[in-house]
């Protein structure tokens, strides 16, 4: 019985930690709902099967599940993602209409003097004020740094979102750190549909990604090259398909907020997104 808690117990850990998966990109299969397989001897996984991928007329997909009109998703699924109220509306095309919090912190609202803010690992906002005394309080160190009971801390190279709470021993596991939650569904519904890649701003293939740059997908032109047939385990970008290890550039391309970067690189790492980030 003893060695069988202990297995569970680092299965926790290397599930939260990624153990270096996490640079192939698949936090955001996770948000998508995505099973993932693997190879015999490998320990990340070497491709995902989702649903939701292809246009529906008649559904929005979140996390694997289809939703039907005016279906409400549920509150517990929309923690930490800043998003309230999500229904599923196909009026002119399906996808989520939801509310977005405006937290206090976002507002420029002004704690008291010698407080500092309260926050969960399950709700965007923080939940109040801790003040003076701060006798009781716990506190975390991490990589040098020193928190108090309720502040967020990140854990490097890990997609992790920590908060120091009683009881933190040092071990990056629940109920003190969860995997990021990106929501991409929620709002870019259609470019997922139209297999545009999410780009990510790192330089490296070897630095850790995690939810994409907000609002940022790469589009297709039809000068990527690519294949027209499909293949099983290959990446779909636009209408072309890339057999994993293939890559392409783009030159001089132009976020969402104005910003040129003179190259992008993009590659089909882990089947069925091709992952792309700075040249």
């Amino acid at each position: 019985m003893l060695l069988l808690k202990c297995a569970i117990f680092l299965t926790v850990i290397t599930s939260l930690l990624g153990e270096g998966c996490d640079k192939n990109g698949i936090i955001i299969y996770e948000d998508l709902g995505c099973t993932p397989h693997y190879d015999e001897g490998n320990d990340c996984p070497s491709k995902y099967t989702c649903e939701g991928l292809e246009p529906s007329s008649t559904s929005c997909y979140f996390q694997g599940k289809a939703y039907q009109d005016g279906e409400p998703v549920e509150d517990d699924l929309l923690s930490r993602s800043c998003n309230v109220g999500c229904f599923c509306s196909v009026e002119e095309k399906p996808g989520f209409v939801c509310a977005i919090l405006d937290c206090p912190e976002w507002l420029g609202v002004r704690i008291e003097p010698g407080c500092y803010r309260n926050y969960t690992l399950e709700n965007c906002c923080s939940v109040g004020e801790i003040c003076p005394p701060f006798d009781q309080i716990e506190k975390c160190v991490v990589d040098g740094e020193e928190y108090r009971e309720g502040e967020m801390f990140y854990v490097e190279k890990s997609c992790l979102n920590c908060v120091c709470r009683k009881g933190f021993k040092g071990k990056f596991e629940e109920p003190f750190c969860t995997r990021r939650k990106c929501g991409q569904q929620l709002r870019y519904a259609d470019k997922i549909e139209r297999h545009c890649a999410p780009f990510y701003g790192v330089d490296s293939d070897n630095d850790v990604v995690c939810c994409p740059e907000v609002d940022l997908f790469i589009l297709a032109d039809g000068t990527e090259g690519g294949e027209s047939e499909a293949e099983a385990d290959s990446c779909k970008f636009g209408e072309m398909s890339f057999k994993v290890g293939q890559e392409f550039e783009k030159f001089m391309f132009a976020d969402n907020y104005g910003k040129t970067h003179e190259k992008v690189k993009c590659k089909c790492v882990t089947p069925p997104l091709m992952k792309c980030i700075k040249g």
